[in-house]
């Protein structure tokens, strides 16, 4: 049946098009406050989730309805994924708002008008749209491309397009009823509809499934840990997480399949538990279990959502309210600090999740036991048109899960074709950069530009800061896997997304010997991460040790963080790099703490007009120093650093004379001088520049 074919693929084109939209419309909006730290209001576009209370609204609900309605809907659906080439970001939200607003009407609409088979197909549409989302970011490496490209932008919206004028021809009138189900389906259909249960159980699983399932790698981000036992790398185990995913929904439409059962729900809540507490691979297991689980209940609670009464409008705002109060309750987890109550929520994902679980679980064993296919037959919809509908959708999802297998098995083998080993060198060159998770200042995505940038720094380490952007209200992409593959690094992220930190990546031109993840003393303020790490270089160990502190404004946490960094540079080898951000000046408390104790030299001690970035070292020559300015693609300067290598880190003498004219100094340890020459002050022009009397070389 060719045509069977084209609904399926349409309608889950169009799924994966309202999940772009769910999942796009958070980090828009997380966008504002980011660059201030503080609410800017703006977070009021929330409210776009909340559009199915009209619904609940008689005459609203006959004028969605109505087929030009429910076109002119469709249309702004579809329409806002041009939202990617608005000239501003301000304008960006508004259009990806009115989106979203559409798409939920839209699906309020078509899932509880139209005939059971129509229904079906678009109930299933959304969720093979969801492993759509999936198998484009593992081809996009962990990037949704209709937010990351304008090419795949205006492909998918030309697709999109063509999908959604093919729905508008074939929409009737929506707000005309088939006709009489069959006893047995009518029973099932009236069986005691509780909508506020059901809502709260379909917006808590279109919140599990955005947060760790959104993008395959989530779960090995939140089960890893120090080298040389990090757990499951992103690709290939990504995969794992996919087959979980379809394994779950092929178990739903098992007849045999205790879905519904006591013991299905245990297994599903230790899952949750194992993946929130449970170290590396038995998080990991515990996470492939959870996508298992979480894809098995999507046609369950699907079907009890459009059997949940005669009112989809009180049904799909009660979801779409717990879908709301869990993002903004996930974001307080981390971002406490800056945001008002939010000291109740910090690090509290524990509780987020056991609510979900009880919530979903409460659905389960107390709604009727009834599947999708069976709620949705009647005498113009037999149940032979349902099974031909659910072979060929299973047919599909396996393709689907087929071009995502080989997507990841590609990346991997040319991700190990760029980790060709390079001959080993004296000089090391290093760099720390705070990211602000892949936004530049205006609000679009900065990856392709950075991966230039940092690949022009010829640097061999360098760590970035701010770089954990795995949260669903900041796009659930996995930058360090994205950057170690299109840079051809070895990588290392963390602490754990589990661990509410802003996150630190690591970016090696050499292999990793070990790393250890530390969450520093944080009694008051934003949780502080650290890596300490050993890395082979020219046939030397060396240790690097990386960290980002706390807000100014906590003085206890950067005392007692400052204390914690020295000891650890103290316990470091003889030879030792220092990346850090400190939020202290030259001179400070915190600074001579690192110096003193810590037992390290400032890679320029005469640069006073420092307030975060620092690099310190232990037992190597210093050869070079620059700063970078950012022109907007963040809002910090990348500082870089060059090294040599002594034989012996005990006798050995360092530079100290510096020249700031580079034809004084060998060409091998000059900076590129594609960003210019050495420039007093701050470089204000839009180009990434050396500025602040840089760069300097030492002799």
């Amino acid at each position: 049946m060719p045509s069977l074919w084209k609904e399926i693929i349409l309608e889950t084109l169009l799924g994966y098009v309202s999940w772009s939209l769910y999942h796009g419309l958070g980090p828009m909006i997380y966008y504002f406050p980011l660059q201030t730290l503080e609410l800017t209001g703006l977070e009021g576009f929330g409210i776009a989730f909340l559009s199915p209370v009209f619904l609940t609204i008689t005459p609203f609900w006959k004028l969605v309805n109505k087929k030009w309605m429910l076109t002119l809907l469709r249309i702004t659906t579809v329409g806002s994924i041009a939202s990617f080439q608005a000239p501003n970001a301000i304008l960006r939200l508004v259009i990806l708002a009115l989106g979203v607003s559409s798409s939920l009407i839209v699906q309020a609409v078509t899932w509880w008008s139209g005939s059971g088979l129509q229904r079906y197909l678009r109930i299933w549409g959304f969720i093979l749209g969801q492993i759509l989302l999936l198998v484009l970011r593992i081809w996009y490496t962990s990037l949704n491309p209709v937010w990351s490209y304008q090419m795949s932008n205006r492909v998918i919206l030309t697709l999109s397009t063509i999908a959604t004028l093919d729905r508008i021809c074939t929409d009737g009138d929506c707000g005309k009823p088939e006709g009489r189900k069959n006893g047995e389906a009518a029973k099932g259909m009236a069986s005691k509809p509780n909508w506020l249960l059901t809502g709260a159980a379909f917006g808590s699983l279109v919140f599990l499934t955005h947060w760790i399932f959104g993008e395959v790698s989530l779960v090995s981000r939140w089960a890893v840990s120090g080298h040389p036992h990090p757990g499951p790398d992103p690709n290939p185990f990504g995969g794992a997480v996919l087959l979980g995913f379809a394994s779950g929904l092929m178990l739903s439409i098992c007849s045999w399949f205790p879905g519904s059962s006591l013991i299905w729900w245990v297994a599903g809540a230790a899952s949750a538990a194992g993946l929130l507490y449970l170290p590396t691979w038995a998080a990991a297991i515990s996470g492939c279990v959870l996508a298992i689980f979480t894809a098995s209940l999507w046609p369950q609670v699907l079907g009890h959502l459009i059997s949940s009464g005669t009112s989809p409008g009180k049904t799909m705002t009660v979801a779409m309210i717990f879908y709301l109060l869990e993002i903004f309750f996930c974001a307080w987890c981390t971002a406490f600090k800056f945001v008002p109550g939010g000291i109740y929520a910090r690090e509290r994902s524990d509780v987020l999740l056991g609510t979900m679980m009880l919530i979903i679980g409460l659905n389960m064993l107390f709604r009727p036991k009834k599947s999708l296919d069976f709620l949705l037959q009647t005498k113009r919809s037999p149940k032979m048109l349902f099974r031909k509908s659910e072979k060929y959708m299973t047919l599909f999802l396996w393709l689907l899960v087929g071009l995502g297998l080989l997507g990841l098995g590609l990346r991997q083998k040319a991700y190990e074709r760029k980790l060709v080993k390079e001959a080993p060198a004296e000089e090391v060159s290093v760099a720390i950069w705070p990211f602000r998770f892949g936004y530049d200042n205006e609000g679009w995505s900065s990856l392709e530009r950075s991966a230039q940038l940092l690949s022009h720094t010829g640097a061999d380490f360098i760590t970035i800061l701010e770089s954990d952007a795995s949260k669903p209200y900041m796009g659930n992409n996995d930058l360090t896997m994205w950057l170690g593959e299109k840079l051809g690094f070895y990588t290392d992220f963390g602490p754990s997304t589990r661990d509410h930190t802003w996150g630190i990546m690591v970016l090696s031109r050499y292999p990793l010997v070990k790393s250890e993840h530390h969450l520093l003393p944080s009694p008051e303020g934003e949780i502080a991460p650290a890596i300490t790490l050993t890395v082979t270089i020219a046939d030397k160990l060396v240790d690097f040790v990386v960290t980002h502190f706390g807000n100014y404004e906590d003085d206890l946490d950067r005392k007692l963080q400052a204390i914690a960094v020295s000891k650890l540079l103290k316990n470091s080898s003889n030879q030792v790099i220092f990346l850090g951000y400190i939020t202290s000046a030259p001179g400070s408390r915190d600074y001579l703490q690192l110096i003193e104790h810590g037992n390290v030299k400032d890679i320029d001690s005469t640069d006073h007009d420092r307030w975060c970035e620092y690099i310190m070292y232990r037992g190597l020559i210093r050869l070079g120093y620059a700063r970078i300015s950012h022109a907007e693609l963040s809002d910090s300067e990348i500082q870089m650093a060059k090294f040599r290598i002594p034989d012996d880190p005990i006798n050995y003498r360092d530079n100290h004379k510096v020249v700031i004219d580079h034809r004084k100094v060998p060409e091998k340890i000059h900076f590129n001088p594609r960003f210019g020459s050495y420039k007093e002050g701050h470089n204000y022009e839009n180009n990434h520049h050396f500025h602040m009397s840089t760069p300097k070389y030492f002799l």
